[in-house]
């Protein structure tokens, strides 16, 4: 489905069980809700229905909330695809409540310096609830390792390594299921 937000087209797509835990999944850039069939087929295995949100900068915490009234989910756990992570640690950062638990690949929190040096957001408030950063670099690493100081609950770094693609699939996977499992 598309929700339309403030004039812009988004691409939604809600799948999975219809009672459980919800999973919402912010992709990365240019890639479509389909990139993320096969995790979300792995977590609705695992009785976890899921809402992919594609990623358009326009996104703001306020708009992916709408979305989730939109189709009446009240909280879930959030994760973020790269760039989809930078939205998706403010959101757990600022919307108290609706978020259970959070998951994020190669991005740290914003107050932190990623690989580039830039601060996103030295402003961002911490997050109070349980955190996992996949990491695929040493660079990455450091930046999640130094994100745990504004996670103010369980933190994991899980390093990604150098697998395929069906191996990160089923990685990302079992992290979002054990995050999902313990709120």
């Amino acid at each position: 489905m598309m929700a339309t937000l403030d004039g812009f087209p988004v691409p939604v797509a809600v799948s999975g069980p219809e009672k459980g835990v919800v999973v919402v999944i912010l992709g990365d850039e240019q890639r479509a809700p389909a990139a993320y069939d096969a995790v979300c087929e792995r977590l609705h295995t695992a009785s976890i229905r899921t809402v992919v949100i594609g990623l358009d900068r326009r996104l703001t915490p306020k708009s992916v909330v709408g979305i989730l009234d939109a189709v009446g989910i009240s909280w879930a756990v959030v994760v973020g695809d790269r760039a989809g992570g930078e939205l998706a640690w403010e959101l757990a950062a600022t919307k108290l409540g609706r978020f259970v638990g959070l998951v994020v690949i190669d991005r740290g929190h914003p107050r932190v310096a990623g690989p580039n040096g830039e601060v996103r957001d030295e402003h961002c408030p911490p997050v109070e609830i349980g955190t996992t950063v996949l990491v695929s670099s040493p660079a990455v690493r450091a930046v999640a390792r130094a994100s745990q100081r504004f996670v103010y609950a369980e933190y994991r770094v899980v390093d990604l390594g150098r697998r395929s693609v069906q191996e990160s699939t089923a990685q990302l996977a079992a992290e979002v299921v054990l995050r999902a499992s313990t709120w």
